[in-house]
């Protein structure tokens, strides 16, 4: 299993993040361009559009360094995750959830989750759960396929595109 780092202060599974994915999978075809595109559009230098989970003590992804929720918890004694905070939930955590972004709409569960049996068991679970069934590598919240093997993801967290007619992969794997 990945470390515990990768459970994010929101409750993301890091290790389900594009990003991340792209950054760790290595057999995954256009990358480079991948990278490239993102520098791009973030207009950055392609080193940074990279990212070690939330509470890595490696770089973050730029969309998460300012992050309100991780600053909030950073502020609290004897808090390190929302699923820690006496305060869960609040409107913060709850606007993030409710933001319509397809993967924040799971961060309610997964604290309640991670309340329930605990952060270590939490983060085994969406290990196993973002796994393919098949070949086991691990695929991102957007990916339709294994781009390993090809086997067709029963998780894949798609969103609708935005003029509603259709579901689009935020990354193609």
């Amino acid at each position: 299993m990945e470390g515990e780092h990768l459970g994010a202060v929101c409750g993301l599974y890091c290790g389900a993040c594009t990003l991340y994915r792209a950054r760790h999978d290595k057999d995954r075809k256009g990358l480079e361009t991948f990278f490239q595109d993102l520098a791009k559009r973030w207009n950055v230098p392609v080193e940074e559009v990279t990212c070690e989970g939330c509470l890595s003590d490696g770089p973050v992804a730029l969309y998460c360094r300012d992050c309100k929720i991780k600053q909030c918890a950073a502020e609290k004694e004897g808090v390190t995750r929302c699923s820690d905070c006496p305060d869960f939930p609040c409107d913060t955590i709850t606007s993030f959830n409710n933001d319509g972004v397809a993967h924040h709409s799971e961060v309610l569960k997964n604290i309640r989750r991670q309340q329930k049996i605990g952060v270590y068991e939490w983060l085994q679970e969406e290990f196993e759960r973002v796994r393919c069934q098949y070949c086991g590598v691990s695929l991102d919240w957007y990916a339709r396929t294994c781009h390993r093997c090809g086997t067709k993801n029963p998780s894949t967290i798609a969103t609708m595109s935005r003029d509603g007619t259709s579901m689009q992969p935020h990354y193609r794997a």
